[in-house]
């Protein structure tokens, strides 16, 4: 038995041709490297065709804002578009809102609308519809929100200023000079004239304020007040019975006493029952004393008055409205 024992052998120096022929595939891949990165550099876009020499790309429009900083000021600060019309809108306008009774009274607040389409004015309580499908949902200060089938609008009160005729007409009535005490009106436009009445849409009658705010004044000028008592005592209880005996006033019948150009200009009839004013019902006196003197003195921007007439019930709108030229310019 004789044992072989195996000796590693000695290290070799590494040869001049290994060196060689690692440096020379070494230079190979670089090479091939170089190549691809140039080929990929040079390739056309993709979708264009093989051989098409690709162009440099454009240079950016120059931004006007850069050479104008205001003008990027402006477009951030300009306001929004204002979006079109929705159905609801064209068809209605708001010609006003009522949040109240008079002297302290309370009521559900109501919007008054115009309707384009059937043309006349309506009235309108949170919840009420203005057609099928198309309910008032919210009254706010100069806007009403209607909810239809396309999802909510709200109207914005618009200001309507004195027509062009109505003004020049008046300048030149002041430029005339004191005119000859006229005879008695004998209609509501005649009527409605001295107070600057005027029809703005069928059913809803508009009024100068400083006009009946004048006329007002007047009345409690007098000495002896006469007049203005004769306006209040044309204004009569209805009284009714109820089933358990109890009585109580219904309304107020119109008996005119005095100024029949008032009541005329209003629209009212000799034995006319106000049953009620902005919803509140007249069941006594001082709500029909505060009515007159409301309404005289045009202390509202808006009356809807429910009036009953040979056994018909209605109502009848009337709007009071400040001369834009007589209104303080905005600071």
């Amino acid at each position: 038995g004789h044992r072989i024992r195996l000796m590693p052998s000695p290290a070799r120096p590494f040869s001049n041709a290994a060196a060689a022929l690692l440096l020379a595939g070494a230079a190979a891949a670089l090479s091939v490297a170089a190549f691809a990165w140039r080929d990929a550099a040079s390739a056309p876009p993709a979708g264009a065709s093989a051989g098409t020499v690709s162009e440099p790309p454009a240079a950016p429009e120059p931004d006007p804002r850069a050479a104008d900083p205001l003008a990027g000021l402006a477009a951030v600060l300009a306001p929004p578009p204002v979006p079109a019309a929705g159905a609801l809108a064209r068809r209605y306008r708001l010609a006003g809102t009522i949040h109240g009774g008079f002297e302290g009274g309370v009521s559900e607040p109501m919007a008054v609308f115009d309707d384009r389409v059937e043309m006349r004015s309506f009235v309108l309580t949170r919840g009420e519809e203005a057609e099928p499908g198309v309910v008032l949902v919210a009254v706010g200060d100069g806007s009403a929100t209607l909810a239809g089938p396309d999802g909510e609008e709200t109207l914005v009160l618009e200001h309507r200023l004195v027509p062009p005729a109505a003004a020049s007409a008046g300048a030149a009535d002041a430029a005339a000079g004191p005119a000859e005490t006229p005879a008695a009106p004998r209609t509501r436009e005649e009527a409605a004239a001295r107070f600057g009445g005027r029809e703005t849409f069928p059913g809803r009658w508009t009024y100068d304020r400083a006009k009946v705010k004048d006329y007002y004044d007047e009345l409690m000028s007098e000495p002896t007040l006469g007049r203005a008592l004769g306006v209040f005592d044309s204004m009569e209880p209805v009284w009714v019975e109820d089933l358990d005996g109890e009585r109580r006033i219904d309304g107020y019948r119109l008996r005119v006493q005095a100024e029949p150009e008032l009541f005329l200009a209003a629209g009212l009839q000799e034995g006319d029952v106000v049953k009620s004013v902005n919803s509140m019902l007249m069941t006594n006196r001082r709500r029909a004393e505060d009515m007159i003197a409301a309404f005289a003195t045009g202390a509202g921007t808006m009356f809807v008055l429910e009036i009953e007439r040979d056994g018909k019930t209605f109502k009848q709108l009337y709007e009071f409205e400040d001369d834009p030229a007589t209104e303080p310019a905005t600071p």
